[in-house]
């Protein structure tokens, strides 16, 4: 595998246009009645497109499973490699290693229902792998009762943006707990896109960064000296306390961007039409989108992106998947017809198909862009998934004071040159596939959940080890495991530390940990606790009642005792390091010892503080064990238990 780092960035005008596409044929049920079960990951579940497809193709039954945007990507790639790919495949550029793994798609009818245009730049020597889903419009999301309420003027240009968020704050209108009053979830792709997107109209819509834009396709240029100043816009927002910093830290939670915008503790966000959608069906308030507004009296853009790209596993194409490869082809012809686009954009909030000929059945455009969309003032981003990652993260460094921006900005400027290249060490060896798939290491006990937490334990050699599930984001897989392996199951570098506790602290901290499991997102919190040297058991959670702790033991089934004080390793994230704040911390406010903002319990004391991050524990704890093949097993630590038994 070549590990040198690929840049793709295309930012190009994009034209739109409407109309109609071929009808998907009918299928008939299998002769032995039994449906071709096909498989797909994807960021959202789609029910509407779902019941199209399984209405249309009674044979079918397709099964989306829903993982975080953050990681769908890298998890989607291993997976492939490791023969656990699932059918139909979704990326967010069709670039990489991923392309490896794809059929060829160039001899299917359903590829001459795309523009030409969006199908060049995925095509490879020739070859078309993917399709692209309908595109997503980003802006700037306010709420327009607030404004009308409180005669807010809309803004023309970005000037105007920070006098109304001037406003806003002075006069308490939209502003949370905290004094801010604009929002950006702080995730990598989101910065880069909102960092990207504040150049578009100074500066990628006009000659000179064309011409920027092709040196850097042709690596004559650099992004030092030209493109520091897509953070002027946030620095200022946080310089003048309208935007929180905390979420742009790689130790903290993202911003929550739905929870606040709905409730009127926001006034303006950073965000998606999917994002708009979301707020408007929580919210009272009404909302409206602002386009990239212009600081030298140039004309405003939207900002416009494929939400994915679907292409197909490589494997169906093998003797024997002959009708699951047909079964595919089917949803993705269905997918290219305007019923398909429509199910789709219904479930996803996205605005715009690619489609040759689509006409919208909905309005799905919102008021405050249309006018940029009709004039043709959009422009479509388009960035590897692995320099989207790399240049919002260098970028947040930024955002969060971690780093000057002359130095993040080399360091990008490195990466697109080949730098930094990947150091790849073996670690160790398991004997089977340890799975992390539609969040169950936030619902129960699994095998990579518990690895993890005995590796925590022992390295650190406490009595007890918790993990929470939000920090496990992919699997690992029978045999070798290198240390980018690693980089990908636990990406967070929040360090472990080491307390002691009382068994009531113990059933307070589990307790939290159930709080959770069932949200309006149908992603189950974070917070749910993998552990070692303990055994519990929850009723589970329903619509109207959480999960509940229903009984502690000790890992030998032995009560915990009252008057014991346990060892126990958890991360200085739970312990209230990045505060308690916007979900940060996890709830775990009974084990505060670092927030001053938050009550401290006088059961906790730390012990010591440790350089492991749950990442380097792991590694240790499988060098350390590298003389055979490591195993994990379910041992009944974590039970779900009806409230009758």
């Amino acid at each position: 595998m070549n590990y040198k780092k690929l840049l793709c960035l295309i930012l190009a005008p994009m034209c739109l246009a409407g109309c109609s596409s071929k009808k998907a044929e009918s299928s008939s049920s299998r002769p032995d009645g039994e449906k071709i079960v096909v498989t797909m990951m994807f960021t959202s579940l789609l029910p509407n497109f779902e019941s199209l497809v399984e209405t249309t193709y009674t044979d079918i039954d397709l099964q989306v499973e829903k993982n975080a945007v953050s990681t769908i990507d890298g998890e989607i790639e291993r997976r492939l490699r490791n023969g656990h790919g699932t059918d139909i495949v979704t990326s967010s550029l069709a670039t990489g290693d991923i392309l490896n793994h794809l059929a060829d798609l160039s001899a299917e009818s359903f590829i001459s229902s795309y523009q030409s245009g969006i199908m060049h730049k995925t095509s490879r020597d020739g070859k078309n792998m993917f399709i692209p889903l309908p595109a997503q419009y980003y802006g700037y999301i306010y709420n327009a009762t607030l404004a009308k309420e409180n005669g807010l003027e809309i803004p023309t240009t970005q000037e105007e943006l920070v006098k109304m968020l001037e406003k806003a704050k002075a006069e308490n209108i939209g502003i949370d707990e905290n004094g801010y009053v604009f929002t950006v979830d702080g995730t990598p792709a989101t910065t880069a896109t909102f960092a990207f997107a504040t150049k578009i109209p100074d500066f990628f819509g006009l000659s000179e960064g064309i011409k920027w834009l092709d040196g850097i396709k042709n690596g004559d240029t650099t992004f030092s000296g030209t493109l520091e100043s897509c953070l002027d816009l946030p620095l200022e927002l946080i310089d003048k306390g309208y935007l929180n910093p905390t979420p742009f830290t790689s130790v903290s939670n993202c911003a929550p961007v739905l929870e606040k915008m709905s409730s009127g503790q926001m006034l303006v966000a950073f965000d998606s039409v999917t994002m708009l959608s979301d707020i408007r069906k929580d919210s009272s308030y009404e909302f409206d989108m602002l386009p990239i507004l212009s600081n030298e009296g140039n004309p405003a853009w939207t900002v416009s992106a494929p939400t994915a790209y679907l292409g197909i596993n490589k494997t169906l194409t093998e003797k024997g998947n002959e009708a699951k490869m047909d079964a595919c082809r089917k949803i993705l012809t269905l997918l290219s017809s305007p019923e398909g686009q429509n199910a789709f954009m219904l479930d996803n909030g996205a605005g715009y198909s690619y489609l040759v000929d689509y006409t919208p059945t909905s309005d799905i455009v919102p008021d405050g862009i249309k006018d940029c969309i009709d004039e043709g003032y959009n422009y479509n981003i388009s960035i590897s998934n692995d320099f989207m990652r790399y240049f919002g993260a260098r970028c947040n460094t930024v955002l969060c004071a971690q780093k000057e921006i002359a130095d993040a900005f080399a360091e990008i400027d490195n990466y697109m040159n080949g730098g930094d290249e990947q150091v790849v060490t073996l670690i160790g060896t398991i004997d089977h596939d340890m799975m992390v798939e539609n969040y169950n290491v936030r619902t129960q006990e699994t095998e990579i959940g518990n690895l993890i937490a005995d590796a925590v334990r022992e390295i650190n050699g406490t009595d007890i080890a918790v993990v929470n599930g939000g920090s496990i984001r992919g699997s690992l897989y029978k045999g070798d495991v290198y240390s980018y392996d690693l980089d990908y199951v636990c990406p967070y570098d929040n360090n472990i530390i080491v307390l002691e506790v009382n068994a009531e602290v113990i059933r307070s901290m589990l307790a939290n940990s159930l709080s959770m499991m069932i949200q309006e997102s149908n992603i189950p919190g974070g917070r749910f606790l993998n552990v070692s040297g303990l055994k519990y058991s929850f009723t589970p959670a329903t619509d109207s009642t959480p999960a509940q702790l229903v009984d502690v033991t000790l890992a030998d089934g032995s009560p915990l005792d009252e008057n014991a004080v346990y060892t126990i390793a958890v991360t200085d994230y739970m312990a209230g390091k990045s505060g308690y704040e916007d979900n940060n911390g996890d709830g775990f406010t009974m084990l505060n010892i670092y927030s001053d903002s938050t009550p401290k319990p006088d059961n906790v004391k730390l012990v010591r503080e440790t350089e492991y991050t749950i990442r380097g524990a792991l590694a240790e704890y499988m060098i350390k064990h590298n003389d055979a093949a490591i195993t994990s097993k379910l041992e009944g630590r974590i039970t779900a238990v009806n409230e009758n038994e």
